[in-house]
């Protein structure tokens, strides 16, 4: 939608907009099965991701992102002149070694959390070389 403002205009004057967008999580519908029991972030109309150069080690398929995460946005100069990241707090669950293997049974793994940031998925990738992903397994406990 839009709105009018009346007014007659002088030279400084300053409109300011405030729009409240907190980051979310977003599910696909359960039909769609490569995103099943996955969630993606989301901030107003934009969709986020988290890259490797974000991990500190880890690789982006051992992430989970607890249902209950703090979504915390702040704007970060530094990434291409200045955009809106995302950070939280995610899981780490190493996926141990899988040498020669391709099946094995489950082991129990030890997980740690680690602080990410997710950046706009259309500013992903300028950072070198690396993983990516939107959709991550989201943990319900």
């Amino acid at each position: 939608t839009y709105f009018t403002l009346h007014r007659t205009w002088q030279s400084g004057d300053v409109v300011d907009l405030d729009f409240p967008m907190p980051a979310v999580l977003e599910e696909a519908n359960p039909l769609v099965e490569e995103t099943l029991n996955q969630v993606a972030v989301k901030r107003g109309p934009v969709v986020y991701c988290v890259e490797s150069a974000d991990l500190k080690g880890a690789k982006v398929s051992e992430l989970s992102l607890p249902v209950g995460a703090d979504l915390l946005p702040r704007f970060d100069q530094r990434l291409l002149g200045g955009v809106a990241v995302v950070d939280a707090l995610l899981t780490v669950r190493p996926q141990g070694d899988w040498e020669g293997k391709l099946f094995r049974e489950v082991q129990p793994r030890t997980s740690r959390t680690v602080k990410v940031q997710f950046v706009p998925y259309f500013a992903w990738g300028n950072r070198g070389a690396g993983e990516m992903s939107v959709w991550l397994p989201v943990e319900t406990k």
